[in-house]
């Protein structure tokens, strides 16, 4: 039995939720010892009435109960290091008061570290219904900072580079602890699969003053310990506009003037801990951010002790490969990291059995299907011998070098649902990728780009494909009508397949990054991958001329409308418009002394 310590700082508790924290954390101590600590740093003592919940009485389900009271608010990672010395588990998770663990959640995340590799320090659990957007690597789970609202810590690790720093009160602290923990050589996790119900945001994108204002505070703090002089400046010249600013909220440039003042107070500290950078740890500063992120903030995931699926279809993910056994093994990861809980991987080999240990190595993960034609038989072929082998209701296609994020299958199949299509997409990242060692699939991802966001429209589809073929998935019932792959083409072969797909069906978009797909980062490699797709985009356009599709003149113009509506808006994620600006020093300038740009550039700086 593995004991868990769970730590949990409270400021004016509200006692049903945290009631309902400890009911799920109960739930979870099957096979855990789990012992709960508490300090409490409200002004009144609350104390006696959280000991008062029967959750936690005593044999109700914790191994140990302790509940202090501060005489002052020491902030989040004081009373949290408080908490971690009274208590001598391996583990130890680091919960806020407002989480309630989705069932069997916490089970899986221990079982989970005590496989895991010894250098690997922490794993972060998913936080909904919304998610943090941060970016994390959907083969390895590494992410750049775990989040203190919910991550279990192996007890050295966060012993030996003494836990969270003290002088940060609170927001960021989390990022610190994380960076310390990475310079020192460990590795942090990100495991959608774990989950915990955060309602941080009662609205999508909401503003929360006390988390811009510590947030700025935290920000310039951490450039002083992890960043050059240069670094420290630009954050400077980022509060200076903040400043200036508009304001957003009551009190916000009295507060941007105080958060100043605490860094100025704070700054001999962090410059004489200073942490450099190492062959595996580099600060990452974006605006007030601290890592990459993909698009889909807002989008909600359902918790399912609220709100249980009546159904969860098979969703069968359709991999054709060619003796690229590393490559496979990393797509093949992606499939056992989602989330959805009925997934199916049909892999085809076009040629000989070359992956058949790799395959055999993932059978006690995911349910999967292996197909090796021995003979060459083309791309479209192998793909039509994975659709008819599979058993899912719904497909989605997976090549052997891309990748899914973990989330990738429950976002499309809600949303489907939802919008009661028989196609959904996502946004993926067009990763232009440098590989070192084609054989091992060791490479560099030079630049992530999103280059599709078109939201549904025929007219469009029928003039160019915009939709990468992991990002779709789709009904059986559209194989079943219309067939798979015209095996003579082996090129542009998907865009065929969703023009057909869509001459009676809509698909929708779903605006969150989902998959990443790659591409050559040297130019030469792109040039001649283009020039086969170019030949290629006359036959496939020829192709189209013998489709007919039977219509109305009404849904003809609704369709031109949505169209020239299409047309006319230049659709640009976020992130790209940050990365073209981040790339032009004289853009960077100009756009630091524009507020709203920044705020809204800033939000989820830390995920509590």
């Amino acid at each position: 039995m593995a004991d868990v310590d769970v730590s949990v700082v409270t400021y004016r508790p509200d006692l049903a939720a945290f009631a309902s924290l400890a009911d799920a954390l109960r739930g979870e101590a099957a096979g855990l010892a789990l012992h709960l600590y508490v300090l409490d740093n409200s002004e009144t003592d609350a104390t006696a009435a959280l000991r008062a919940l029967p959750a936690l009485a005593p044999g109700a389900g914790f191994a140990t109960v302790d509940v202090v009271h501060s005489a002052e608010n020491v902030g989040f990672g004081r009373g949290h290091n408080a908490n971690a010395a009274r208590g001598r588990s391996p583990w130890l998770l680091v919960l806020n008061q407002d989480c309630i663990v989705e069932p069997g959640a916490l089970a899986r995340l221990v079982a989970l570290a005590t496989r895991d590799d010894a250098n690997v320090a922490a794993w972060e659990m998913r936080q909904i219904p919304y998610e943090h957007p941060k970016a994390y690597d959907p083969v390895t789970l590494d992410v750049e900072w775990v989040s203190g609202a919910a991550t279990l810590f192996r007890r050295t690790a966060f012993a030996d580079v003494g836990g969270f720093d003290e002088h940060l009160f609170m927001y960021g602290e989390d990022v610190d602890l994380s960076w310390r923990l990475r310079a020192r050589g460990s590795r942090l996790r990100y495991v959608a699969r774990c989950a915990v119900v955060h309602r941080t945001y009662a609205t999508p994108d909401e503003v929360k003053p006390l988390q811009a204002l510590g947030g700025v505070r935290t920000n310039l703090c951490l450039r002083t310990r992890y960043g050059r002089p240069l670094t420290v400046a630009r954050g400077l010249a980022l509060w200076a506009a903040e400043v200036l600013a508009p304001q957003e909220f009551a009190g916000r440039r009295r507060g941007m003037l105080k958060a100043f003042t605490g860094f100025v107070r704070e700054w001999p500290h962090f410059r004489r801990t200073r942490v450099a950078p190492t062959a595996t740890f580099a600060p990452h500063f974006a605006v007030w951010n601290y890592e990459e992120r993909r698009e889909g903030a807002f989008v909600a995931f359902r918790s399912l002790r609220e709100a249980p699926r009546a159904t969860t279809p098979r969703v069968s993910i359709l991999i054709r490969t060619v003796g690229r056994t590393a490559w496979l093994a990393q797509a093949l990861e992606t499939v056992a990291h989602q989330t959805w809980p009925n997934v199916e991987a049909v892999v085809v080999e076009d040629g000989p059995a070359t992956s058949a240990a790799v395959v055999d190595a993932f059978r006690d993960r995911i349910a999967i299907q292996y197909h090796a034609t021995g003979e060459k038989v083309g791309r479209a072929r192998a793909g039509n011998l994975a659709l008819a082998q599979a058993t899912g209701e719904w497909f989605n296609f997976l090549d052997d070098d891309d990748v899914l994020f973990a989330d990738h299958v429950e976002v499309l199949v809600e949303a489907a649902g939802q919008a009661r299509c028989k196609g959904a997409y996502g946004i993926a990242w067009e990763t232009h990728t440098e590989v070192h060692d084609r054989d091992r699939a060791h490479y560099d991802e030079v630049a992530r780009v999103t280059v599709h966001r078109q939201p549904f429209d025929r007219l469009t589809l029928w003039h160019h494909n915009f939709l990468p073929i992991q990002a779709v998935l789709f009904h059986r019932s559209l194989y079943e009508k219309h067939g798979g792959f015209a095996e003579d083409m082996d090129q542009l072969e998907d865009w065929n397949l969703w023009t057909r797909y869509t001459l009676d069906d809509d698909f929708v978009l779903v605006e969150k990054t989902t998959s990443k797909y790659r591409v050559p980062a040297r130019s030469d490699d792109a040039a001649a991958r283009q020039r086969l797709l170019d030949e290629a985009y006359r036959d496939a356009v020829a192709r189209q001329a013998a489709m007919r599709l039977t219509t109305s003149p009404r849904a003809v113009a609704q369709m031109v409308d949505t169209y020239a509506r299409s047309q006319s808006v230049v659709l640009v994620s976020r992130d790209d418009v940050r990365r073209f600006i981040g790339g032009h020093r004289m853009l960077a300038r100009a756009f630091a002394w524009r507020g709203p740009v920044m705020r809204r550039l800033r939000r989820f700086g830390s995920a509590r």
